[in-house]
């Protein structure tokens, strides 16, 4: 593992005075277990709906109107679905075939098929989930970047068999990064290169301060998201 940077280890330190100080471990509820993951794209968008109610404890006025996002949003990702859910599941099924074999080439390109299908994906609900985050202030803005984070980075250690506690931890740690990342909201190399950090900051916390060496055995990190 490459040494920590100062970024690194000012995440690290931060991570552990928010849990330590805080009670942050007591206060983050720890991610659902034996939860299966979402069959559908109903399953799935209800799934963001209820997580986004309960993290950010919207209240009556602010629900009843989250629902009415979330509805459009839904509709605008069915449409989509009807038109591409076969084309997805084609390029997945092509890509796991693709990464049994030694072929780079076709593992780039069959990688390169299913991401561009995911990205288009995202631009379909796009405006959706831009009036969906208008409703919230800057504040739960910001708390809700911190729950996404977390549940993209607690995804990566599933074979890690997190305790809650670890689980909380990380939550902590991603709140924290997910400030950090706001700063780097454009698309030039600067801000590429400020995303890139604070994730190889958010990994090397959790992987030298929460995990157990047993448990950083089991991870294998994707490369940061530009």
């Amino acid at each position: 593992m490459k040494q920590a940077d100062g970024n690194a280890k000012r995440l690290a330190v931060l991570m552990v005075g928010a849990v330590l100080l805080t009670g942050t471990m007591t206060q983050l509820s720890a991610t659902p277990r034996g939860r299966a993951a979402p069959k559908s794209a109903q399953e799935g968008v209800q799934a963001q709906q209820d997580l986004m109610i309960a993290e950010c404890k919207l209240d009556e006025e602010q629900q009843k109107t989250i629902k009415e996002k979330f509805k459009l949003k839904l509709e605008a990702l069915e449409v989509w679905n009807k038109a591409n859910a076969d084309k997805l599941t084609a390029a997945e099924e092509a890509a796991k075939t693709a990464r049994k074999g030694a072929d780079a080439g076709a593992k780039k390109k069959a990688a390169g098929d299913v991401k561009a299908l995911e990205v288009a994906r995202a631009q379909a609900t796009e405006a959706a989930d831009k009036a969906i985050l208008e409703v919230l202030s800057d504040e739960k803005k910001a708390l809700w970047a911190g729950v996404e984070l977390a549940q993209t980075t607690l995804s990566h250690y599933k074979r890690a068999n997190l305790t809650d506690e670890q689980t909380a931890k990380i939550k902590a740690a991603c709140a924290i990064a997910a400030k950090d990342l706001a700063a780097y909201s454009g698309d030039d190399k600067k801000s590429k290169q400020g995303k890139s950090g604070v994730h190889t900051s958010l990994n090397w916390a959790i992987d030298n301060v929460i995990l157990t060496p047993e448990q950083r055995a089991t991870v294998s990190h994707r490369p940061a998201r530009k």
